[in-house]
């Protein structure tokens, strides 16, 4: 082939493919397939579409409800399907298990303590203590539980150190066994570290005790201004209620 006809094939224009059409959608007539609406009558050739559609929308219940089933299972699993009552003294409060017994115990001028018991377990404990002007940190408090169970005949001792419960309520805890049952006690401070708060709860299963100790020891709070925490003993018959 000569340099002539190279240039010449070079030069012929190529052949372009037609644009592709389709009929518009009011006045049927030919008009570009991209165009969003006709230049002749001006509709608009494609209908605004949801960006689910019902086939989505559906898709999309099945899966919300699907997952509102899993996540309440896993609530009911992990918490056992328990409620809780509110404890409310003039010295403590805190929740309590639904159901649970009042021990109706009292303590010192000093002391405060709420004690229930589950009636269908008598394993399952909670304890709640508000001592005031106790001595340490509820760290140190920690360690000395810690300590004297190594020298507990039958007991073993397990997990030990911090738990940060919601809010960023920081406390101290140690978790230990003693024939057959399971046992967590938390330790922290409350009115700006004048009174050491202390959580002992007991059951017979550790997955159950787990699902009592997410709820119960941050709960347990004193009343800063109760009687058990005033400056004199109320209940001391030497000590008069007004001046002479």
């Amino acid at each position: 082939m000569s340099i002539e006809e190279l240039e010449s094939d070079a030069a012929a224009p190529a052949e372009e493919t037609p644009p592709r059409t389709r009929s518009c959608r009011v006045c049927s007539v030919e008009i570009n397939a991209g165009s969003a609406r006709c230049p002749y009558c001006g509709a608009r050739q494609f209908k605004h579409q949801p960006v689910l559609g019902w086939r989505g929308l559906l898709v999309l219940a099945v899966a919300l409800a699907a997952a509102v089933l899993i996540t309440r299972a896993i609530i009911d699993a992990e918490n056992g399907k328990l409620r809780y009552d509110s404890y409310n003294s003039t010295n403590l409060a805190g929740f309590v298990p639904s159901g649970w017994r009042n021990l109706l115990l009292a303590g010192p001028h000093g002391t405060a303590m709420a004690a229930y018991v589950n009636p269908a377990s008598g394993a399952e404990t909670e304890t709640i203590t508000a001592k005031l002007g106790a001595h340490g940190s509820p760290h140190s408090r920690m360690l000395v539980l810690y300590t004297q169970l190594a020298n507990e005949p039958g007991v073993a001792r397990g997990y030990h150190g911090s738990v940060t419960f919601p809010g960023g309520n920081l406390q101290w805890s140690d978790y230990y066994s003693f024939e057959g049952a399971y046992y967590a006690v938390f330790f922290s401070d409350a009115c700006k570290g004048s009174v050491a708060m202390t959580v002992k709860l007991s059951s017979s299963s550790p997955t159950r005790l787990d699902q009592l100790a997410l709820v119960l020891p941050w709960s347990a709070a004193p009343h800063c201004d109760g009687p058990a925490f005033s400056g004199r003993d109320r209940a001391d018959s030497s000590v008069p209620l007004a001046p002479r």
